[in-house]
């Protein structure tokens, strides 16, 4: 096992294996399903050939370049995290690509992904063009295809655009905010607070840095730097 290894794959290869590595070629075959978590690369993923399952949780960046020839994943879950684009994602042999609440914005790579059944990107920045023409698209494919409904996503669109990575997305019929990645929170999978509907559409005709209230830690000092999208 490399000594480059990000930490939380190594953690995550030490609890699926049962030991503490190196790991023989023959070990990292038998790894089918793979939890990840709070990751800042995948280097050393792309030992496990026989991978079916991927699941990152609060990853950033999230670069899927090691996974690319993991011919046998079916499933991907990308959650809360780094993800901001799918172009490697559409070398690989998915039936399901879940993708909450990360920073995608163009679902282009996709639409040749003639075996991929069920996609996710609800809490993401589309583009207009993705959002309104691709996705459709993509639903006479076949594909199941989850989004943001009309006003969760102009929130998101609107605040990613402004240099704002907060996201906004529906759950039990409750609006709620969220910071996907390692940005602006060590824990972007926790504490995403619910608000009304009156307050998504203040933040879209308002100053969007308001957003940041919302959440517990508001008052704390935010130092983070983002790639502009």
């Amino acid at each position: 096992m490399s000594s480059d290894m990000d930490a939380a794959l190594r953690k995550s290869l030490i609890r699926a294996i049962g030991h503490d590595g190196p790991f023989t070629d023959a070990e990292y075959m038998d790894v089918t399903d793979l939890h990840i978590r709070n990751s800042r690369n995948l280097f050393g993923l792309e030992e496990c050939r026989a991978l079916e399952l991927l699941t990152l949780v609060a990853c950033d960046p999230v670069d899927l370049g090691p996974a690319a020839g993991l011919q046998a994943l079916d499933s991907l879950t990308v959650r809360d995290s780094g993800l901001r684009s799918l172009t490697d994602v559409s070398a690989l042999p998915l039936l399901s690509c879940y993708a909450p609440r990360n920073f995608i914005t163009d679902i282009t790579p996709l639409m040749g992904a003639a075996r991929l059944g069920n996609l996710d990107v609800t809490g993401n920045p589309l583009s207009e063009h993705s959002y309104r023409d691709l996705v459709p698209r993509l639903a006479e494919q076949r594909c199941r295809v989850l989004v943001s409904d009309e006003l969760e996503w102009k929130l998101t669109h609107h605040l990613h655009a402004q240099g704002v990575p907060v996201s906004c997305y529906r759950k039990n019929k409750e609006y709620r905010l969220c910071r996907p990645g390692l940005g602006l929170t060590d824990s972007p999978e926790y504490a995403h607070p619910v608000i009304q509907e009156s307050d998504v559409t203040s933040l879209l005709t308002g100053d969007p840095h308001r957003v940041h209230v919302y959440f517990e830690d508001a008052g704390r000092p935010l130092e983070w730097t983002m790639t502009a999208q």
